[in-house]
């Protein structure tokens, strides 16, 4: 439960949406891998076999594809690029060794994130694209079939996805759990936002302070504890008002 001077970050629902496309392609990951080449194939014995994994995987798909469309719903306004994107691209390196001093604000998302929300949108469609006829090379929807040449080709667009979803996967992790660990999980900005007008940032070195609430004290740890209650700072009504939802996108 959260108390009157504390900030949601995002939503139950928002979070919610947010691992269900993360958990399913995960398991769209390993199981794609799996049939990518005959000595990956074991990798199929986690999810019950062969079998299963062939018949759970085009059905994940859709999980996974029904979740990225409510996300781009959800987020994609938020994400166009402006000149404090570009200038905080510009400052990325000092981004990556958290020199704070020389990162420039980024609002409630940073470049990086966006950049990270257009590429999967992108790499969803890819796999759309070239997923079905992998999955009814007989045609669907009075398109097809999708014999020969077709399915070969699709199977390498499908691949070749996989392997870019895959190292941004990779990156999202480790942004939220090595370079800004919790951040992300509890729903909290990571290094260069700013919400009711203070800076929530990465440590800026290990062991260094950190703007992570900390969950002994009580309360939701997805919810940001007031730091000035009724000013219209971190914490206050007027900051309340102004906070905008926000994706855990790293």
């Amino acid at each position: 439960m959260t108390g009157r001077d504390d900030l949601k970050r995002f939503t139950y629902p928002e979070r919610l949406i947010h691992w269900l496309a993360g958990l399913s392609f995960v398991f769209l990951l390993f199981t794609g891998l799996a049939f990518s080449h005959p000595r990956l194939f074991w990798i199929t014995s986690l999810v019950g076999g062969g079998s299963t994994a062939r018949v759970l995987h085009p059905w994940m798909g859709v999980l996974f594809t029904v979740s990225m469309a409510v996300m781009f719903v959800m987020w994609a306004k938020e994400m166009g690029i402006q000149d404090r994107d570009r200038a905080w691209l510009k400052a990325i390196k000092h981004y990556a060794v958290h020199d704070k001093d020389n990162v420039p604000p980024a609002g409630k998302y940073n470049a990086g994130q966006k950049l990270f929300f257009w590429s999967m949108a992108l790499l969803g469609i890819a796999y759309i694209v070239s997923g079905i006829p992998m999955w009814l090379p007989g045609g669907v929807l009075g398109v097809g079939p999708f014999y020969g040449g077709v399915v070969n080709s699709m199977r390498l667009v499908h691949y070749l996805s996989t392997v870019g979803g895959g190292l941004l996967l990779i990156v999202h992790v480790y942004l939220g759990t090595v370079a800004c660990p919790g951040l992300e999980s509890r729903g909290l900005s990571s290094h260069g936002h700013r919400v009711g007008g203070k800076s929530l940032e990465c440590p800026s070195r290990p062991g260094g302070p950190s703007s992570r609430p900390d969950p002994a004290r009580g309360g939701d740890p997805h919810v940001l504890r007031g730091a000035h209650r009724g000013t219209g700072e971190l914490g206050g009504p007027r900051a309340r008002k102004r906070l905008v939802r926000a994706h855990p996108i790293s």
